[in-house]
C-alpha cells in the first residue's frame, strides 16, 4: 500500500533530497582531491603501492560521487 503525501510533504522531501545531492557532490570533490593528494604522496615517498592504491580508489570514488550527483541534479531540474 503506497503512502500518499500532501503537497507540502512532497516539497519538503524534494528539498531535503536536493540538499543531500548537493552535499554528495561536495564530498565527492573532497574525496577526489584527497585521493589525488594521497596518490602523489605515495609516488613521491618511495613508490609506496598501498598509499597509491588508496589514493586511486579515493579519487575514483570521488569522481563517481560527483558524476552521480550531477546526473541526479539534472534529473531533478527536468522534472
Amino acid at each position: 500500500m503506497a503512502k500518499t503525501y500532501t503537497e507540502e510533504e512532497k516539497a519538503r522531501r524534494v528539498t531535503h533530497f536536493r540538499r543531500v545531492v548537493k552535499y554528495r557532490g561536495l564530498f565527492g570533490w573532497v574525496f577526489g582531491i584527497v585521493g589525488v593528494v594521497l596518490f602523489f604522496f605515495g609516488v613521491k615517498n618511495g613508490q609506496n603501492p598501498m598509499i597509491m592504491i588508496n589514493g586511486a580508489l579515493f579519487a575514483g570514488y570521488g569522481a563517481f560521487m560527483v558524476w552521480q550527483a550531477k546526473k541526479v541534479a539534472r534529473t531533478l531540474d527536468r522534472g
